[in-house]
């Protein structure tokens, strides 16, 4: 285990390598494997594209609880459609927040982000949409050098903290703006049958990310394509068929997943639902999920089985998520045409 939390520590001091959700690397980013529960990580254009007035999105993820030092990852996210007097087309502004802390060296990864999309109706039915955003932000990168070890501490014998590490860090933090931005095609007939079709592109400034003030060491500019939908298969069934493709550099990351969705009993004029389902992750992990619709509330929960090269040091153990999405909805008073006669009230 020693073995493979120096391989870890070592993995989190590049500046341009990142974790798969089972332990090969991949890419850059944080990401969750319920990756349509975090629509503004996904892509910017999803901002506003919901029923209701205002969305508010929690995720959480731990990974490989079976090393000294699990990685966790949380995201907290809000977004809204503004009212004005457009015709036919709707603005909306988000926020979100992403805190990442991974490994024995606590390299942790802090972002900011706002996102702006433009929402487009594009037939008189309201059947078909296009969004479109930027997200502009902030991102903050840092690690610990307390709980490190290095060669040059071994004094032939045994570790001595008393060495000197013999490295020299420029810099502990590193601070960068980061931009991004998106394109969503909606298709929405009502909430059980639906097509969302994404693509979004992230760090396209490509923004200097070195500790050592190496202007050559960039942050590579991400492509998502994502496709999410919801098929009535009877009354109360309906499936989920989900894509999700991402590259960055030269790393990519598959995901193809399905969701079978099971209707309750209405409550409040709301649906009620319990989802059940299954992704793979290409040469990575296996997931399973499980997700529920109550009245203004939408609560998932996955974990990872880990099938990648790594799984003799983790076990099989993968990453544990959980999500919650609140949608805030004003409901208009009712207000009588007529007046009811009291006789008959």
């Amino acid at each position: 285990m020693k073995k493979y939390s120096i391989i870890f520590a070592i993995i989190f001091f590049s500046p341009l390598l990142w974790r798969g959700a089972g332990g090969e690397v991949f890419a850059q980013d944080i990401h969750f494997s319920q990756f349509n529960a975090s629509p503004h990580n996904l892509n910017p254009a999803q901002t506003g594209i919901f029923d209701g007035d205002w969305r508010f999105v929690g995720n959480h993820r731990s990974q490989w609880a079976v090393i000294p030092v699990p990685y966790k990852t949380y995201s907290i996210a809000t977004d809204t459609r503004l009212k004005t007097k457009i015709k036919n087309d709707v603005p909306a502004l988000g926020l979100i927040i992403n805190h990442d802390k991974s490994g024995d060296s606590r390299f942790t990864t802090t972002q900011f982000f706002v996102s702006a999309s433009y929402i487009k109706k594009l037939n008189k039915d309201s059947t078909h949409f296009l969004s479109f955003a930027i997200q502009p932000g902030i991102t903050s990168k840092s690690f610990n050098l307390s709980d490190l070890t290095f060669d040059s501490q071994y004094d032939g014998d045994k570790y001595n903290p008393a060495l000197s590490s013999q490295e020299n860090f420029t810099n502990l933090r590193i601070t960068y703006f980061d931009m991004g931005g998106g394109l969503v095609y909606l298709y929405k007939k009502n909430y059980r049958n639906y097509v969302n079709v994404g693509v979004s592109a992230f760090h396209i400034n490509t923004p200097k990310q070195s500790f050592f003030d190496n202007t050559a060491i960039k942050l590579d500019v991400k492509t998502t394509i994502t496709a999410i939908a919801e098929l009535p298969v009877t009354a109360k069934i309906g499936v989920l068929p989900t894509f999700m493709y991402e590259k960055q550099g030269k790393f990519n990351e598959t995901l193809l997943g399905v969701f079978g969705k099971y209707y309750l009993k209405t409550v409040n004029t709301m649906p009620t639902a319990i989802s059940l389902g299954a992704f793979l992750r290409l040469k990575d992990a296996f997931i399973l999920a499980a997700n529920m619709d109550y009245r203004n509330f939408n609560v998932g929960l996955s974990y990872d089985i880990n099938t990648s090269k790594l799984m003799e040091a983790t076990n099989r153990r993968g990453g544990f998520e959980i999500s919650v999405i609140y949608i805030f909805k004003k409901i208009p008073v009712y207000v009588a045409k007529k007046r009811v006669c009291p006789i008959y009230m």
